[in-house]
């Protein structure tokens, strides 16, 4: 648990007077791991250099439970490049968080708790080749198949929004005054 990060400094001003602002605004964070089962307690998250070379996508039907790697890219919804064409996959992560999480809501969600949504690296592999997304993505590959078991350089990964950090705090002004 972190014992410096903990908004005790945060709640001591308040007792002294200043104002607290903004303590609903969460950032969320577009690549984390989706709870898998019931022992995991919250999202892992990864990092966002994954949105450089993966693609994420659903499928087009609700509740398809085939295999990613059987579903033919005719039946794959990459919404975001769909939705917005000039970012893409690289969206901000507010865009991005809350578009995961609308596919995830209407039906199309993936994996066994339907809460996620696929990070593909099929098309950077054939285009890079295996050992440039080794040497990008080698330990964050690692990290995913020990929480997931699953291979991402054969299988997609499964991602979901995640809580990443609270935005509230102080209220302060202009001139940084609270």
């Amino acid at each position: 648990l972190a014992r410096n990060s903990n908004a005790s400094a945060t709640w001591r001003a308040h007792l002294r007077g200043a104002l607290f602002a903004s303590p609903a605004f969460i950032q969320f964070h577009p690549t984390a791991l989706p709870v898998n089962s019931e022992w995991q307690s919250k999202t892992i998250l990864m990092s966002e250099s994954l949105r450089n070379d993966g693609r994420i996508w659903v499928p087009v039907r609700p509740g398809d439970d085939r295999n990613p790697n059987d579903i033919p890219e005719s039946e794959r919804d990459y919404y975001l490049e769909r939705m917005y064409p000039a970012f893409g996959n690289l969206s901000p992560r507010d865009v991005s968080s809350r578009a995961a999480r609308a596919q995830i809501e209407s039906g199309h969600g993936v994996g066994p708790l339907k809460n996620s949504v696929y990070l593909d690296f099929r098309d950077a592999l054939a285009r890079l080749g295996r050992a440039v997304i080794k040497e990008r993505y080698g330990n964050l590959f690692e990290m995913y198949t020990d929480a997931t078991g699953e291979d991402p350089y054969r299988v997609p990964m499964r991602i979901a929004p995640g809580a990443h950090f609270s935005m509230g705090g102080l209220w302060s002004d202009f001139d940084q005054m609270t």
